[in-house]
């Protein structure tokens, strides 16, 4: 998320910009203060045509492994600022995704591609979206007089696929930035995206508009972007730690034999953020205290009973959970082989999902920290991944074998081993899986070897795992990151 907010908008505003290249930048990418990458933008008039591409590139630290991240933003306008097309291709796995987006008549036709594989879908399209250049040509329209707010329409399919997403401009003083060693005299300009919580960026602009310094704070991370040479863009980076970092600490460790545990969560009572809705669940209840303070329940889900839950009925409202995605793509070839290969010979609901899990498990033979985000099909291929990675492709082979089934963002204890602290314990964020068992859903762990799920899972955000819908759940932890007390009231 907060890559795409930097990359955006990176041109100057020019009356009649002459064909061909008209302007470039390069630009330094820091997290907490530390080097994690650069973007490249470059603005092309063809015709009547603007073409906008954007390269960014980012290198992130989990423990001792290396997440490469890269995204290529291409907008196709009219000279006015119409959008005509675009295309992102997005890579945080091996495997890049393609988004590839036509608009006429007040539609979008956007196709998805993965490794050949194509997927179609049509929007409606507001007239009022702007892509990189309509917004650079609503900025020169506005000006930079400190006090004007103005709104705008966005689109990034990385953020909101099915439609717009309203941003708020405020445009303040003239105030010195440090600027990669110099200082500069540079305009504050916010914005405000409205999404399911309010996510702000700051930009300092020079007297013609062009962004110079932007930075964005999503939870405890500082990002920041500033312009620079090609060479300083391009020198080495220092792959800042995104894993440890985010760890809660707790006094007491809870043995992962128990079978009920609860837990006060808060937020400092400083805190600006208030302690978003967590959700009920299966194994989860929840007892609100105030904005910032809840009590939290965990209890194993009962698996005897399940055994003797025949084949699922109807349940209203699934189809949502049983169908493919970009993410959960269940109509490639390997993903329904493997779904069949995984239940073959189990019967109840039940049995098929202790099978999908234990299937998951073994399956994914290297378990690495260095694949940012992959499809289940990717994940299908490489045999490679984190808890992520293990989430997906579970609830891509659920779907597939009719099972309904989603993802789970929370934390968990950290398990014995190198990221374990040497006193008391702590919580690291983690992804899981649930499934849909005779109406009820039930939590799976094939990254943590769990079919019974221990009680220190607490899930924070709901995941469809669909085009619609994902960054809400991933904004719902914002508010957590580097803030989130926890307290062990009771082990049974």
């Amino acid at each position: 998320l907060a890559w795409v907010l930097l990359g955006a908008g990176s041109a100057r505003a020019t009356d009649d910009p002459p064909q061909g290249v008209f302007d470039e930048g390069w630009f330094v990418m820091k997290l907490q203060g530390q080097k994690t990458g650069h973007m490249h933008s470059t603005s092309t008039r063809r015709g009547n045509e603007i073409l906008t591409h954007v390269v960014t590139r980012i290198e992130l630290a989990r423990g001792r492994s290396r997440i490469e991240i890269e995204l290529q933003q291409r907008y196709r306008e009219t000279v006015t600022g119409r959008p005509l097309a675009f295309q992102h291709t997005t890579r945080m796995g091996k495997i890049p995704v393609t988004r590839s987006g036509v608009i006429a008549d007040g539609r979008l036709t956007l196709t998805t591609e993965q490794s050949g594989v194509k997927r179609v879908k049509e929007y409606d399209f507001d007239p009022d979206i702007k892509f990189a250049w309509g917004q650079v040509l609503l900025m020169k329209e506005h000006g930079l007089q400190p006090g004007t707010t103005f709104r705008t329409k966005i689109y990034e399919p990385d953020i909101r696929i099915d439609g717009p997403v309203e941003a708020e401009f405020a445009v303040g003083k003239k105030e010195p930035v440090n600027v990669l060693g110099r200082t500069m005299n540079l305009t504050r300009v916010t914005t405000t995206m409205d999404l399911a919580m309010p996510l702000k960026s700051v930009t300092w602009m020079d007297d013609e508009a062009a962004p110079i310094v932007t930075m964005i704070k999503v939870g405890p991370f500082d990002f920041k972007m500033y312009l620079a040479s090609k060479e300083e863009a391009l020198g080495e980076s220092d792959a800042p730690e995104m894993f440890v970092q985010t760890f809660v600490p707790v006094e007491r460790r809870i043995k992962l034999s128990a079978e009920r545990v609860k837990l006060r969560m808060r937020l400092p009572a400083d805190s600006p953020d208030k302690l978003p809705p967590i959700p009920e669940t299966t194994m989860q209840s929840v007892r609100r205290i105030n904005d910032r303070e809840a009590v939290v329940t965990i209890r194993r889900v009962d698996w005897e009973s399940l055994a003797n839950v025949g084949d699922n009925p109807p349940v209203k409202d699934m189809a949502e959970f049983l169908k493919a995605s970009t993410i959960l793509d269940i109509d490639n070839r390997r993903i329904k082989r493997l779904a069949r290969r995984a239940i073959k010979g189990v019967s109840t609901p039940s049995e098929r999902a202790d099978a999908l899990r234990r299937f998951v498990t073994k399956y994914i033979t290297d378990k690495s920290l260095d694949v940012g985000f992959a499809t289940a099909s990717e994940v299908a291929q490489t045999r490679e991944g984190d808890c992520t990675e293990h989430g997906v492709l579970l609830a891509a082979l659920a779907r597939a074998a009719g099972i309904p089934a989603r993802g789970v963002s929370g934390i968990i204890q950290i398990p014995a081993g190198p990221f374990a602290p040497s006193k008391g314990s702590a919580f690291g964020f983690h992804m899981w899986t649930q499934v849909n068992i005779g109406g009820r859903w039930i939590d799976l762990d094939a990254a943590m070897r769990q079919t019974d799920c221990d009680p220190t899972h607490i899930a924070l955000s709901l995941m469809p795992l669909n085009e619609e819908g994902m960054v809400e759940s991933v904004l719902a932890l914002l508010p957590l990151l580097g803030k989130l007390q926890i307290e062990v009231i009771e082990v049974e």
